[in-house]
């Protein structure tokens, strides 16, 4: 079975207010059997022009463990803290890995 990844770009609007979904998120991704393998990150742009972002990518056992944590009440209680400290052109997706 495929893995599954929550990928996610966002531009911090207000980092006071994010701070609350940051220190939360971990230990859901963690409930859910998530590993967390780029937060934040510092983007060196190969080609193009990159804006000032935030990245997050994190890896599950399935696309329906991304899913779960997704749709999880803990999830969607941190959520609008994100949803509320950023832009609203960034965005949350799931991708499903190769087998």
């Amino acid at each position: 079975m495929p893995r599954g990844y929550f990928l996610g770009e966002f531009e911090i609007t207000d980092p006071a207010a994010y701070e609350a979904y940051r220190v939360k998120v971990p230990d859901i991704i963690s409930a859910h059997g998530g590993r967390i393998l780029v937060r934040g990150g510092e983007p060196q742009p190969f080609d193009g022009t990159m804006p000032q972002r935030r990245f997050i990518v994190v890896e599950f056992d399935s696309p329906d463990a991304v899913r779960a944590f997704y749709s999880s009440d803990a999830y969607q209680a941190v959520l609008p803290f994100r949803l509320n400290a950023s832009t609203s052109d960034g965005f949350a997706c799931l991708l499903t890995g190769v087998e």
